[in-house]
């Protein structure tokens, strides 16, 4: 037999695709049988009746029936009808026209919208990057030498290549008319740039150096939204589209007319262009995967192998889709069938039981004003332990097999299956145990690589753990349901208090506390006493609980609308080994200029250095210092207009917007431009003249600034004021006192030159 990793799956009309990468370097093509199927679920004699209607169908291969759950919460099996389809093809009209066949009501259809390279994984087993052997006869076998639980995998020997075309601008913007200027191509330390030539000779280089080069990933920045677009494009107007073939197979890359599309996500809408893939090879494009941009490759590998989604599409999948994706693998060994469409509803509940369900965690306001020797406390991943602990699960929550069992929702009295273990916690025990075990491995590796690649991995299975909470309430999540995420929310609620009383009892206060964090004083406490207060509240509550660290001295922020009033996750201090933990402040907001963020993080920085409360307030003139540099940056025209610039995310269509908010107004300039914005993209502007009457002068999209920039210093000034004071106005320092130390600004608005700037 031979040995390799399983690189890439794919479908095709001759069956399923594999890839496989060998030991020394060489990739083999394979293709393996796949049947796609189908189950439908119905009465008996409405299965007589389909197999009527289906008997002359040509997408019809095999009806076979078998026992299944059709629900999570069932115990017993049902029988349902497995119908295998002749062709992957067909196989979306064929589920269609049952659904017809069945007038949209009789017949239960099922496995229906899982993709067929999922599904095949899930059928044999596999995942991406696996360790095997297989032998290509008339059926492959595949010996798997390799196991999703492992923290001690071996990873094929992957080449990567980066690849970034730059055009030859006729306007301000890009467009697809500009000619290609350069291509850089990067592959394994060894950089080039195509440059020479015409057109199609660069487009034909780049062909032949991806041929000659044969990388197993190629990665871009923009590749989905605009690079092989581009290329394609441009490689049309050449005529050597034929020959543009970046994938391992003889498939030239071609320009798509699907659009992305605009989704929302936890109060926000994010936009998602349509993906571009080349078959044979793993295209990333690292503007367009949220996992590699937080956990790199280490973490998309990792996520890859555990959720079985293919490399190309990990990478440009939610962490809400990965998540599901081992969700459905675990359901289908249990026997479970998986919807088409969910059809769980929610429990009657009348108004005063929904009001004591829909709490949320629980919230002790913070205690506003400065704070010495004050312990923070962390539950560790708090709410995917309770949910491994105490076995909540759509199917575990309000189960019928045991109404009286002994474990039982607080407050809400809902009973928790005794008979069974849940989906949710199966899955959470494993993402679990190797999140603890990377971290544990982390803190003792003594290579400074092998630690960023155990931090890269427990990052990526963080962001599993911190979505599994958000999906049990999720509506349209496949196994989700509104009763066990209050079961989570009600236990949490319990334990926050227990702990609140544990501490209380060994002579600590709280002074703020949120979900699953306590801020804890007494007295001149030491880190030893917090650590055993830990130990202590994890021996009587159960679940894993530690010591963030001890600040020196912490600063809770009142509110800016109502000042008196605390804010829940405002605040910035200083640990006692000096490090500096900030939230909810200038800094930490994405949306801010660069500009703003970084005198406010040397602001903070200034004051850092005081060790105790009674040193602080003498540190506050020299961040004030930090300040007048900035306003003097601003105001000799120094400042960079991308350091000034905020990037907003557009809620919906520019044309849409109704306001002459600053973000509509440089989203509509863009429009004008040529340049096709959508919900969830981001616009890039600088407030050029915020007074101004006419909207279109207050700013100016960032690529479209010209030659002739100009900035309102006054306006930008007031947010450096506005961040000193965000910081120690609770001091006496208010925007006025600090203008009157600083001085006044003369002038309002400035215009200044390309080539003036300060870095």
């Amino acid at each position: 037999m031979n040995e390799g990793w399983l690189l890439d799956v794919y479908p095709s009309e001759e069956g399923m695709v594999v890839w496989i990468k060998t030991r020394g370097g060489r990739e083999i093509r394979l293709i393996d049988d796949y049947i796609p199927s189908l189950y439908v679920y119905a009465r008996e004699e409405e299965f007589k009746e389909l197999e009527r209607e289906l008997e002359d169908s040509e997408s019809v291969k095999e009806i076979t029936y078998e026992e299944k759950r059709v629900r999570l919460g069932d115990i017993d099996k049902s029988k349902v009808m497995r119908i295998d389809v002749t062709s992957i093809s067909r196989f979306p009209h064929f589920a269609r026209k049952i659904v017809r066949l069945g007038e949209y009501r009789k017949y239960h259809l099922f496995n229906v919208d899982i993709p067929h390279a999922r599904m095949y994984l899930y059928q044999r087993d596999l995942f991406p990057l696996a360790k095997l052997s297989f032998s290509a006869g008339q059926k492959i076998l595949f010996d798997l030498q390799d196991s999703v639980e492992s923290c001690d995998y071996e990873l094929p020997p992957l080449k990567s290549m980066w690849v970034e075309v730059e055009p030859d601008r006729k306007g301000f913007l890009p467009s697809f008319e500009d000619p290609i200027a350069s291509i850089s191509i990067s592959c394994n330390g060894d950089e080039g740039t195509i440059s020479e030539g015409s057109e199609a000779e660069k487009l034909l280089s780049l062909v032949e150096a991806v041929k000659e080069e044969d990388p197993d990933m190629i990665l871009t920045r923009g590749g989905d939204s605009w690079v092989i677009q581009y290329l394609a494009k441009r490689a049309e107007a050449n005529e050597v589209i034929d020959e543009m073939m970046l994938g391992r197979e003889a498939e030239p890359i071609r320009a798509t007319k699907r659009r992305g599309r605009p989704y929302f996500s936890y109060g926000k809408v994010y936009y998602k262009p349509p993906a571009h893939i080349l078959l044979g090879r793993i295209h990333v494009d690292v503007d367009n995967s949220f996992i590699y941009g937080e956990c790199g490759l280490e973490g998309l590998f990792e996520l890859s192998r555990l959720t079985k989604l293919p490399l190309h599409e990990m990478a440009r999948s939610s962490i809400g889709s990965a998540m599901s994706s081992i969700q459905i693998y675990t359901a289908l060994k249990r026997g479970v069938l998986i919807p088409w469409m969910k059809r769980e509803p929610e429990e009657f509940k009348t108004a005063l039981k929904l009001l004591e369900a829909d709490r949320g965690g629980f919230i002790f306001e913070p205690r506003v004003g400065l704070h010495e020797f004050v312990g923070e406390v962390d539950f560790a991943s708090f709410y995917p332990a309770m949910m491994e602990k105490y076995n909540i699960s759509p199917e575990t929550v309000l189960c019928s097999c045991c109404p009286d069992s002994r474990v039982g929702v607080p407050e809400l009295g809902y009973n928790i299956c005794e008979r069974r273990r849940g989906l949710i916690p199966e899955v959470i025990e494993l993402v679990l145990g190797k999140r603890n075990e990377y971290r544990r491995r982390m803190r003792e590796a003594k290579e400074r690589d092998l630690r960023d690649v155990y931090r890269m991995r427990q990052s990526a299975l963080k962001w599993i753990l911190v979505t599994c909470f958000g999906y049990l309430g999720y509506r349209n999540a496949r196994f989700g349901r509104i009763e066990a995420h209050e079961s989570v929310t009600a236990f949490a609620r319990e334990n926050l208090l227990r702990a609140v009383e544990i501490a209380e009892k060994n002579g600590f206060e709280v002074i703020h506390g949120i979900v699953d964090s306590l801020w804890l004083k007494r007295g001149n406490a030491s880190e030893s006493d917090f650590i055993s207060l830990c130990e202590e509240i994890k021996s009587r509550i159960g679940l894993p609980i530690s010591l963030e660290g001890v600040y020196g001295w912490i600063v809770f922020l009142p509110s800016k609308v109502r000042p008196p009033l605390p804010v829940l996750n405002r605040f910035y201090g200083v640990f006692e080994g000096g490090a500096v933990k900030a939230r909810g402040i200038m800094m930490r907001r994405g949306d801010m200029p660069a500009f703003i963020r970084r005198a406010q993080e040397e602001m903070l920085q200034k004051v850092s250095r005081a060790r105790r409360s009674v040193d602080f307030k003498e540190k506050i003139p020299e961040a004030i210092e930090v300040l007048r540099r900035y306003k003097n940056i601003l105001v000799n025209l120094g400042a960079k207009s991308e350091d000034l610039a905020f990037y907003r995310q557009l809620s919906r269509h520019p044309l849409a917007y109704e306001v002459d908010a600053h973000t509509a107004i440089a989203a509509k300039q863009m429009l004008r431009a040529g340049v096709e914005l959508r919900a969830g993209q981001t616009v890039a502007y600088v407030i050029t003249d915020a007074g101004a009457r006419n909207p279109d002068l207050r700013v100016k999209a960032l690529p479209l600034l010209g030659e002739r920039k100009r900035y309102d210093v006054r306006k930008y000034i007031d947010l450096l004021l506005e961040a000193c004071e965000e910081l120690f106005g609770l001091f006496g320092y208010t925007k006025e006192r600090i203008a009157e130390i600083l001085g006044g600004v003369e002038q309002e608005k400035f215009t200044w030159q390309p080539g003036e700037g300060h870095d």
